[in-house]
């Protein structure tokens, strides 16, 4: 037997299952827009911001690099990197998304990464300060940088 949900329940519940939806696309690198604009709507007027400043400080933007390999290094102000998973979110904790060309490549719970192997030509990095249930601040605390790796 069905039981009926109580009006507020069916809220809760709506929430959940919106913030949910936004997680997911959020850690696969996004579902290049295909998620209900109501749903995202919803979550992201939940969200909560965040004082953090996140700046890339290797590879800069317009830099040569000679590795086929290199190093991201981060610097974060006014955040705090937490390694768990949680739902009780706070502006101030959370972890890196590393997104390399569109696509994501390390969760991080650190401000040092090496990213995967990469062709000669230009690529782009984008890494995010995103809160501790995988799911970006609002408004987001993303940045990126364009570089080249040399041949």
């Amino acid at each position: 037997m069905m039981r009926r949900l109580s009006p507020t329940r069916r809220v809760r519940a709506a929430v959940l299952l919106a913030a949910a939806a936004l997680a997911v696309t959020a850690c696969s690198g996004g579902d290049g827009g295909s998620t209900p604009p109501a749903a995202t709507t919803v979550a992201a007027a939940l969200r909560p911001s965040s004082p953090a400043k996140l700046t890339i400080m290797t590879p800069r933007n317009g830099q040569t690099v000679r590795q086929d390999r290199p190093e991201v290094r981060l610097e974060l102000v006014g955040g705090k990197i937490v390694s768990q998973t949680t739902n009780r979110i706070q502006g101030d904790e959370g972890h890196i998304h590393l997104l390399v060309d569109g696509k994501l490549v390390a969760m991080n719970y650190g401000l040092r990464e090496r990213l995967p192997l990469l062709p000669p030509g230009q690529h782009v990095v984008q890494v995010e300060f995103v809160a501790a249930d995988h799911a970006p601040f609002d408004p987001r605390v993303l940045t990126q940088a364009a570089f080249q790796v040399a041949g």
